[in-house]
């Protein structure tokens, strides 16, 4: 299998790939982080085997990247870009390989109008990393079920440790590929092979030091997942939050090629391995996409849950889209022009290219963060506070980020573990009792904790955050926190034991 363009359509292919990867390098530097990225990169700072929800991988992408590069946001998203350059060409491959170099170009445009692929070409959250690696793991298991070769078994199973190093669902691509050994008679022995022991080999020793971290904390990652997917509350069918799944996949896809993607899902095109190519793909795209359309039912949807498996939908689109498109009917033709300026429409949309300016788009999160640290810093210095305060993990990770010395801002020190800033010291366990904190949040009312820590609280000043100048983001309080309370500290621990008696 050759990695280099060959042909008219793969060098076409890589030039599309190259022509976006130079607007992104120059468009990421105009967007403030988002929360998400000032997480990973202040847990790249206390790089540890594993982060509260999270695989350490963002994380030590990002800690290398600014060791490097510095802690400028165009370092800390350089990695996005490039993976989404590699996961571009992967995508030309793994269609070249099922289907045809055409498909493989149509599949590359495709994506790069999607606006859920758009977002995490220039994020640096844990998505790049693991679209990527699951897209590699793909590519190299389906050359090991063909040729037999070990070092592609391997290959699968450090490529799916990577990619579950980044996010847990990576692992679901275990279940794939055994779904389709099992629907594949010929290939079903596979299934207890000394080759798939290598593979599952290759991902535990990866997956090992994640359940050993989980071990040592109580399994508070387990009571996070059990908990952010609501099954805590027992498990309850609301068919608006179902629908809501599916609209949202429509609006993170593109309505029109998500329509090709379930069309191609459904009846796909004949690739070259007749029956094996298409069930190959099905088994890549349905159990994933299924399995969040049924945890839609209780938990309201997120639009990146079925990332990796939107790669194989893409590509059956793509299939079958070029299989019409060769049959020469013009109506359809125009229908797959639309669906293309349909998806460039909204990723224009969401770049702010247009005039024209949309409510919830998520690209406003990554703006007025550093006019917010700027007021933060002033306000700081005016009440003299020894350190920082914000209401949500998000926030004061972007504060640490976008703050002149760089600190390591905190949560409110709650006595449950509520997030990463649980697990790290606390305020009261950093400083002396007596110093003076600046707490920074959205409610007009201090959260209990910061009531209780402090001998006095107050509002000194209001902030709305800006959107490019704009004030259409939240106000934000800024209280000045004194008089820190001496007692004895709470711990992660204390926490733990906490979370533990309150289930």
């Amino acid at each position: 299998m050759s990695l280099l363009p060959e042909s008219r359509e793969a060098r076409m292919a890589l030039g599309w790939i190259g022509v976006l990867t130079l607007f992104r390098l120059w468009f990421v530097p105009h967007l403030d982080l988002v929360g998400d990225e000032a997480h990973y990169w202040e847990c790249g700072r206390s790089l540890d085997w594993n982060h509260y929800g999270k695989g350490p991988g963002a994380a030590f992408v990002i800690r290398v990247f600014t060791l490097l590069l510095g802690d400028h946001v165009w370092a800390l998203r350089l990695p996005a870009v490039l993976l989404s350059a590699g996961t571009g060409w992967m995508i030309f491959l793994l269609a070249r390989i099922l289907y045809s170099e055409r498909v493989g170009l149509v599949a590359v445009v495709a994506a790069s109008v999607m606006p859920l692929f758009a977002i995490g070409s220039i994020l640096m959250t844990i998505d790049p990393l693991s679209v990527f690696f699951w897209v590699a793991a793909a590519i190299s298991f389906w050359e090991g079920v063909q040729t037999g070769k070990k070092r592609f078994w391997i290959l699968t199973g450090l490529w799916i440790g990577l990619g579950f190093q980044a996010k847990y669902t990576n692992a679901a691509e275990l279940i794939s590929f055994a779904l389709f050994l099992l629907l594949s008679p010929g290939k079903r022995k596979l299934l207890f092979s000394g080759r798939m022991v290598l593979l599952l080999g290759t991902f535990v020793i990866l997956a090992l030091p994640i359940v050993f971290w989980n071990a040592f904390y109580g399994w508070i990652t387990a009571m996070h997942l059990f908990e952010g997917g609501d099954l805590n509350r027992g498990f309850q069918m609301n068919w608006g939050k179902f629908a809501g799944f599916w609209l949202l996949q429509a609006i993170v896809v593109s309505p029109i090629l998500f329509i090709f993607m379930l069309i191609g899902s459904i009846r796909p095109a004949v690739t070259k391995f007749p029956r094996q190519g298409e069930k190959y793909l099905l088994c890549l795209f349905w159990p994933l996409f299924v399995a969040y359309a049924w945890i839609s039912f209780n938990k309201t949807a997120n639009g990146n849950w079925t990332a990796p498996a939107l790669v194989a939908g893409l590509i059956l689109g793509a299939g079958w889209a070029a299989e019409k498109w060769m049959k020469g009917k013009k109506a359809w033709r125009w229908v797959m022009v639309g669906g293309l300026v349909v998806g460039l429409v909204e990723t224009a949309l969401l770049h702010d290219f247009l005039p024209l300016h949309f409510k919830n788009n998520p690209l406003d999160r990554a703006k007025g963060w550093s006019d917010l640290a700027v007021e933060a810093e002033k306000v700081r210095q005016e009440i003299g506070a020894d350190f920082v305060i914000a209401d949500e993990y998000q926030t004061a990770s972007l504060l640490s980020f976008y703050l002149p010395d760089r600190p390591r801002a905190f949560t409110p020190d709650w006595p449950q573990i509520m997030t990463q800033y649980s697990i790290w010291p606390s305020y009261r366990e950093k400083y002396p009792a007596g110093s003076t904190g600046l707490y920074v949040a959205e409610q007009p009312k201090p959260l209990p904790p910061i009531a209780r820590d402090f001998e006095s609280v107050r509002v000194v000043r209001t902030y709305r955050r800006s959107t490019w100048g704009e004030p259409t983001g939240p106000t934000f309080h800024f209280y000045e926190c004194r008089g820190l309370k001496s007692g004895q500290p709470t711990t992660w621990q204390d926490r733990l034991e906490y979370s533990r008696k309150s289930k």
